[in-house]
């Protein structure tokens, strides 16, 4: 099996991506997690930091986003209903409470969720990467079927979790807590897949060569100006 280092290598050349991929995974064994981390606004706000270093966080460090906790699987939809930031997605009409019945979330409660560089991952659950829409072109000629996730953003990691290629072109609320620049989308792939994937895009991106020389040849040898 290919290491994680190597994939991570392969899919950042293949996607021309400009940040490190993250693995996310669930339930890391005890005996390998870090010191506790600094709770933030939302899960997502874990994102960017682990591209540089790992950082096991548990539900407390969550909290702070009651639907993020809910789709992450920390606490239950009534709880997540509940919630006063909740409720202020709901009153401003960003999501309906039907939205939020209809959300993925992970169908287990992790005691533990790390985040870190796919390079120094084993066997991650989730893989993480933020695309051009030039790097989503190519993964769509890899995975034509994959999903087109709806708010809120955080659904990615579930839909992955669960078998699905996912992209979001990300939400208001996650977009404003994490600074994701506006010409950036987020991707979620299975970490079984993702190797199969890797294997995938080789095969795209080597038709997508071909047909942009073919263009090149063909603007140069129709559409030379005199």
């Amino acid at each position: 099996m290919t290491t994680s280092s190597a994939l991570a290598q392969r899919l950042t050349a293949l996607l021309g991506l400009t940040r490190p991929p993250v693995a996310v995974s669930f339930d890391a064994p005890a005996s390998e997690r870090t010191s506790p981390v600094t709770p933030q606004p939302a899960g997502c706000c874990f994102w960017a930091p682990a591209q540089q270093q790992r950082l096991d966080t548990v539900a407390a460090d969550h909290a702070n986003c009651s639907v993020g906790s809910y789709t992450h699987g920390l606490i239950p939809l009534h709880q997540a209903a509940a919630g006063a930031d909740t409720a202020a997605l709901v009153d401003s009409s960003w999501v309906t409470e039907e939205d939020l019945v209809g959300a993925a979330a992970l169908p287990f409660r992790p005691a533990s969720i790390t985040y870190q560089p796919l390079a120094d991952a084993d066997d991650p659950d989730v893989v993480l990467a933020q695309l051009s829409p030039a790097a989503l072109m190519t993964l769509m000629g890899a995975v034509p079927d994959l999903t087109l996730a709806r708010k809120p953003q955080c659904v990615i990691v579930p839909l992955a979790a669960a078998g699905q290629v996912a992209v979001s072109p990300g939400c208001a609320v996650s977009r404003t807590r994490t600074g994701l620049p506006d010409d950036d989308l987020t991707c979620a792939i299975p970490g079984r897949d993702l190797e199969s994937i890797v294997e995938r895009l080789e095969a795209s991106t080597a038709s997508d060569r071909a047909v942009s020389e073919f263009a090149l040849a063909d603007i140069a040898n129709n559409f030379a100006t005199a």
